[in-house]
């Protein structure tokens, strides 16, 4: 079982690489059954990106904000509905409409994401990691962060 359990994030990575090579190969050499897998596949990114989006609201650590922008991506590929119930989400709607109309974030949606990030990626690397492992995890906790800040904010902001 220990073995299993050190195997996994490796596995599922394998796994996970597998069904996107699968996808691509499907859609490339075969369009006509992407187009009849197409639909379902989609709706079922989007319900599990919604899951994690709204368990991330309860989870420190967990990023809502891409979860959600995932599945308004995800739900406008197969569902008009879907969509058009996320844009009008009195949550979710202004933050996937100021993604999908300026590329940004509000400026309160900034600062939770960075004060959220922080804590937890000190709180891993103190934790779980080696020396190397805390270098790299840092690095990718100060990449995004940056990233994050980065982004621009819509002119009229609707916190």
């Amino acid at each position: 079982m220990e073995d299993f359990l050190q195997q996994l994030p490796r596995n599922l990575f394998l796994y996970i690489g597998a069904g996107i090579f699968a996808l691509i190969i499907t859609y490339r050499f075969f369009p006509k059954v992407f187009l009849k897998i197409h639909k379902p596949f989609f709706f079922t990114l989007g319900i599990l990106s919604l899951s994690l989006g709204y368990v991330g609201i309860l989870i420190p650590g967990l990023p809502t904000t891409v979860f959600i922008l995932i599945a308004a991506w995800a739900f406008s590929k197969c569902s008009d509905r879907f969509t058009a119930w996320l844009e009008n989400h009195r949550l979710f709607g202004p933050m996937i409409l100021n993604w999908k109309t300026y590329r940004g974030l509000s400026r309160r949606a900034k600062k939770l994401a960075i004060l959220m990030i922080i804590p937890t990626f000190v709180l891993t690397i103190f934790l779980v990691f080696s020396l190397v492992g805390d270098l790299i995890f840092g690095s990718f906790g100060i990449a995004l962060c940056v990233w994050l800040a980065t982004r621009p904010e819509p002119p009229l902001e609707q916190s």
